[in-house]
């Protein structure tokens, strides 16, 4: 039975800490990240948005438009989500776990994102890097998405057979961890175990790009012989 990774974790709101964070960050040949994302969207303000839907005389797109805020979840839009946390790994087992909820933070960290030139690794780039894009109108300068890799080995037609969610390639290495977006607002961003679970997502990442790349060179060095 193979034994489980214990994750550990540091995390900060505060952009002194965090650029000391990243300062450790920058020593590293690669680090894997990701991003938790909510619905932007108080209590009061859905509660607002369902009285003026079903009280209101709207044209169609002003319907439109509230449906979309009232349905808006972390995997939403980012014109209609916001990130809550980026979580960086430097190992399988340590990660940094930034809090964006305010400015200043959010600005450094996404500004590393596509300043650094590290080689940086994403499970399911498109997701975070729409917020990436869509916030700093940038793109990050060197960067692996280890779900696309995993799905060039896994690849078949029996999609039962080549599924390639984090979870299921790493849970056997991390147990089981996770957080419906559907159930996950703001108000949860400080609680002990979304930062726990936002660290496992990216050392997790990181693990299975190592574990990946290790086979495919195991693979290479057994062709050749």
């Amino acid at each position: 039975m193979t034994d489980t990774i214990n994750v550990t974790y540091q995390s900060t709101s505060n952009a002194y800490d965090a650029n000391q964070f990243l300062h450790q960050i920058r020593s590293q040949p690669l680090f894997a990240a990701d991003f938790e994302a909510a619905s932007r969207y108080t209590p009061a303000e859905l509660s607002q948005f369902e009285y003026h839907l079903a009280n209101s005389d709207l044209t169609k797109f002003e319907r439109i438009e509230l449906e979309n805020r009232i349905e808006a979840s972390g995997l939403s839009h980012p014109a209609h989500s916001r990130l809550t946390h980026c979580s960086i790994a430097t190992s399988p087992e340590h990660a940094y776990v930034f809090i964006l909820d305010n400015k200043r933070i959010t600005d450094l960290v996404l500004n590393f994102l596509v300043t650094t030139p590290i080689r940086q690794i994403w499970h399911n780039a498109s997701f975070d890097f729409k917020h990436i894009l869509h916030h700093t109108g940038r793109m990050p300068i060197l960067y692996e998405d280890s779900q696309l890799f995993a799905k060039c080995i896994l690849n078949h037609v029996d999609t039962t057979l080549a599924t390639v969610g984090l979870k299921e390639l790493a849970g056997h290495k991390y147990g089981t961890w996770a957080i419906s977006p559907d159930n996950f607002d703001i108000s949860q961003m400080y609680e002990s175990h979304v930062l726990h679970y936002a660290a496992i997502d990216a050392c997790a990442t990181y693990w299975l790009y190592n574990s990946i790349l290790s086979h495919v060179q195991e693979a290479s060095s057994d062709s050749e012989t």
